[in-house]
C-alpha cells in the first residue's frame, strides 16, 4: 500500500459497521476517491470533529492495490464551511453542488479544474448571492466533464444561460435573479442535465422547494 497526502473536499459519509465511515472526497490529484474511516464514529476518535459534508481537509490515506477503497491514515481540518450549515437554505444549496460533483465524475479521474471549481463554490456560497452562483457552478461543472450546451438565446433563460457561462466566479457572485428567473432557468438547465447526464440529483428536490 502507498500512502498519499493531498487536500480533499468531503462528498459523502457513509456509516458501514457501529464505528467506521466510508467517505468519498473529492481531490485535485486523483479526483473521486473512497476512504474507510476506523473508528471514526467513537467518541474519542481521532477523526472526531474533522470530517463532514463540505468539509476541506488535508488527508493522508494508504492506497490500496487491490480495490477502489483506501484506508484514511490521518485527517487536517482546513475549513469546515461551517457556515454552510447555519441555514436550511444554504445547506440545500451547497449539498446539491456536491452532489452534482459526485454524479458528474467518474473514481480517480483527477481534474483540478473541477477542485478548483467545487472548492470556489463552497467559498462563494458562504458569502451568499446562491441562485445565480449555483447555476453558474452547473454550467463550469457540465463544461469541466466535456459537455459544452450550446443554449439558444431564444428566451430570458437561455440568454442568462449563456452570460452566466461566460462569466467569472465573481461576476457570478454579482448577478442577482428575481424567483421567476431562477426557477426558469433551473428549468432550462435540468432539462439538459436530465438528458445528456443521466441522472438527477436527489436534493434537486429540496432545491426546487426553497
Amino acid at each position: 500500500m502507498e500512502l498519499e497526502r493531498v487536500e480533499a473536499i468531503v462528498l459523502r459519509t457513509q456509516p458501514v459497521t457501529e464505528s467506521s465511515l466510508i467517505v468519498t472526497w473529492f481531490t485535485r490529484e486523483f479526483g473521486k476517491l473512497k476512504t474507510m474511516v476506523k473508528g471514526a464514529r467513537r467518541p474519542k476518535s481521532p477523526f472526531r470533529g474533522k470530517i463532514d459534508l463540505f468539509y476541506l481537509d488535508e488527508i493522508v490515506f494508504l492506497r490500496s492495490r487491490r480495490s477502489d477503497l483506501h484506508l484514511l491514515h490521518d485527517c487536517f481540518l482546513e475549513n469546515p464551511h461551517a457556515s454552510l450549515r447555519e441555514s436550511v437554505r444554504s445547506l440545500v444549496t451547497a449539498s446539491y453542488a456536491v452532489e452534482l460533483v459526485e454524479i458528474a465524475t467518474e473514481p480517480e479521474d483527477a481534474s483540478p479544474r473541477v477542485f478548483k471549481l467545487l472548492r470556489d463554490v463552497l467559498g462563494g456560497l458562504e458569502r451568499g448571492s446562491e441562485d445565480a452562483l449555483l447555476i453558474w457552478f452547473e454550467l463550469k461543472l457540465l463544461a469541466a466533464v466535456g459537455w459544452k450546451p450550446k443554449w439558444l438565446a431564444s428566451s430570458g433563460a437561455s440568454k442568462l444561460l449563456v452570460s452566466l457561462a461566460s462569466t467569472s466566479l465573481a461576476g457570478a457572485q454579482h448577478v442577482r435573479l428575481s424567483a421567476a428567473q431562477a426557477v426558469e432557468t433551473r428549468e432550462v438547465l435540468w432539462r439538459f442535465w436530465d438528458l445528456h447526464v443521466g441522472k438527477s440529483p436527489r436534493s434537486r428536490k429540496l432545491l426546487a422547494r426553497k
